[in-house]
């Protein structure tokens, strides 16, 4: 009898480790799991604020800044239309050496950057930004009589047009002096 008592203590105090050593495990691999989530929220909240920018937020290509007033400047006009999108792809070929790809490239940036910002007018400085920090006084130049070129296009340029020009022009040729 003593025997039976003495294995069943013996079992039972095994039977205590085991269930502890797994209690612990779990409760191990639950604080790892919830440390892995933790990490993947702060992680996935970083990417989200790289993600909810708008396009013209991390603006370092001029040619980027460039294409986007091109842009805007056409759709003052209303929706661009075929000749001012192939009259756009050409000036950005010749002005910017360019091949096609990259040009159409450059009007799809354009097109998806005016259409979360609305009016590029508002926005302006920031735009113009990588154009003045990396553009000589002749390729600013150049930029300005692109966006005069594509002002005419369909019409001549309506106010608003006349407005934009105006104001990249004065932060343009004030940066240059």
């Amino acid at each position: 009898m003593h025997i039976i008592l003495a294995i069943l203590a013996i079992l039972g105090a095994a039977a205590a480790a085991f269930w502890a050593f797994t209690y612990f495990v779990n409760a191990a691999s639950e604080g790892r799991e919830a440390l892995r989530d933790a990490k993947g929220v702060i992680r996935s909240g970083k990417w989200n604020r790289k993600i909810d920018q708008r396009l013209i937020e991390n603006l370092s290509d001029p040619r980027e800044a460039a294409a986007v007033l091109i842009y805007q400047i056409m759709a003052y006009d209303g929706a661009v239309t075929e000749r001012q999108h192939h009259a756009m792809v050409a000036d950005m070929r010749a002005g910017f050496d360019a091949d096609e790809e990259t040009a159409e490239g450059l009007y799809a940036f354009a097109r998806m950057a005016v259409g979360q910002i609305h009016d590029a007018g508002n926005s302006l400085r920031k735009i113009l930004a990588p154009v003045m920090d990396v553009c000589t006084p002749a390729e600013k130049q150049s930029l300005i009589d692109m966006l005069d070129r594509a002002a005419e296009i369909e019409a001549p340029p309506t106010d608003m047009q006349r407005r934009l020009i105006v104001e990249a022009r004065r932060m343009l040729l004030e940066a240059a002096y």
